[in-house]
């Protein structure tokens, strides 16, 4: 009597398991990107080189001090990156904040922070300074 029963009972145990793989209810994550990194812009050499001198942008370099004085992009202004979160409210809001600094790795956690904060115009210069092939200034 017991083997009558066993055959529907597989097929519907298949395809609950089956639902249950396609829709997974209990996932929690997505695989889309961090949504904070979604709302700033990863630049280029060419596109920094562009905004260099526009009144409605800030450059800042996340470097240490000395690096800093060694060579920076023209007209950008030095905040070190640990101490970004102290003094991050220097930069203009209204502004444009292009981030530069070793590597890209520290711009990249600093975009994030600025945008926590209600930044939204927000860029990282990928490969930061390590890429950096355009003039430099030591003034």
């Amino acid at each position: 009597m017991m083997r009558k029963y066993l055959l529907p009972l597989s097929f519907i145990v298949v395809i609950v398991i089956s639902i249950v793989i396609v829709v997974n209810p209990f996932q929690t994550a997505t695989l889309e990107e961090d949504p904070i990194s979604q709302k700033w812009d990863d630049i280029n050499q060419e596109e920094v080189l562009m905004e260099v001198g526009n009144e409605y942008v800030e450059v800042v370099d996340l470097r240490e001090v000395e690096l800093y004085k060694e060579g920076h992009i023209s007209g950008a202004i030095n905040i070190p990156y640990e101490e970004f979160q102290d003094r991050y409210n220097e930069l203009n809001q209204e502004k444009r904040i292009i981030l530069i600094c070793h590597t890209g790795r520290m711009g990249v956690e600093s975009a994030d922070f600025l945008v926590e904060k209600g930044f939204d115009k927000v860029a990282n210069f990928g490969g930061g300074m390590a890429v950096w092939d355009g003039p430099l200034s030591t003034e």
